[in-house]
């Protein structure tokens, strides 16, 4: 949306700044007991902007004609507050945020993580990478008792270019959860998320594996390390190691043979970009 609307910013840098100032008022499952039917109950999120406050525009103009204000001072409510559910800036979850930006030497050019959505002894988290280059052969791996505790689970080769698409990684977490690992296990990956997921993990990483990424360098046994309130994501492996292991690295093959996949695959963007296709002068005349 930035892109297409000429906003010429850091998204990322945007995210990372609004972590560490918008309060987190609602959790629902499932980082919490409470569903969304009773959130929309509660006020839903007219009544969740409310108690933003400051922290929202209500000069911006909507699609109703009249400003986010306007919109929030005349809306009826028909059920009654929940504050427990939709907490205010005072009584608010603490310093844990909803959606957290991580960097690193995994991580370059960011990735992204949802510390809302597990407890603050997970935000700290030290473990060995179990490497898939594929989604469907961790969740093969997770279904057959391979994954252990204390593992990172690394699924690569899933971002904007290696899907192509950069496609959700929700399986491998319903899994890990299934088979009580979702609180002794982490997950990295360069594709993306469900907002239904919870346990530890990151995504979005960027650089990607198909662009050669750190991602793309990870070996079996690598000590990975994912702290939130520091904001870092690294992999402890010396640069004379990784240098050595990029010298002999490929390219895999595109996933898609043909058609506008193929293409999407070739041109696209980051996920710390967006995952658009910059369309400039230069791509066109190529």
């Amino acid at each position: 949306m930035a892109y297409e609307a000429g906003w010429s910013g850091s998204v990322m840098d945007l995210f990372d700044q609004m972590y560490h100032t918008t309060s987190h008022l609602v959790k629902v499952n499932p980082a919490a007991a409470y569903d969304m039917e009773e959130f929309h109950r509660a006020g839903g999120i007219p009544r969740l902007m409310e108690r933003l406050g400051d922290l929202i525009d209500s000069t911006a103009l909507t699609c109703t004609g009249q400003t986010v204000g306007e919109n929030l001072k005349g809306y009826h409510y028909l059920f009654p507050d929940n504050p427990e559910l939709i907490r205010t800036r005072e009584t608010a979850y603490g310093l844990h945020r909803g959606v957290a930006v991580l960097r690193g030497n995994l991580a370059p050019h960011t990735a992204v993580t949802k510390p809302g959505a597990y407890g603050p002894h997970l935000q700290r988290f030290r473990g060995k990478a179990r490497v898939f280059n594929r989604e469907e052969a961790a969740n093969e791996a997770i279904l057959a008792g391979t994954v252990q505790p204390g593992d990172v689970v690394v699924i690569r080769y899933e971002g904007p270019k290696g899907g192509p698409g950069m496609r959700e990684m929700y399986k491998a977490m319903k899994f890990l959860y299934g088979r009580g690992l979702a609180e002794q296990t982490a997950l990295v990956t360069d594709g993306r998320f469900s907002g239904t997921n919870n346990g530890c993990f990151v995504g979005h990483i960027s650089p990607e594996a198909a662009e050669g990424g750190p991602i793309a360098l990870v070996e079996d046994g690598d000590e990975i390390v994912i702290d939130v309130p520091a904001g870092r994501l690294d992999l402890l492996v010396e640069e004379g190691e990784l240098a050595r292991r990029r010298a002999k690295w490929t390219p895999p093959p595109v996933q898609a043979p043909r058609g506008y996949l193929q293409c999407y695959a070739r041109w696209a963007s980051s996920a710390a970009q967006g995952a658009v296709i910059h369309c400039g002068e230069e791509e066109v005349e190529r």
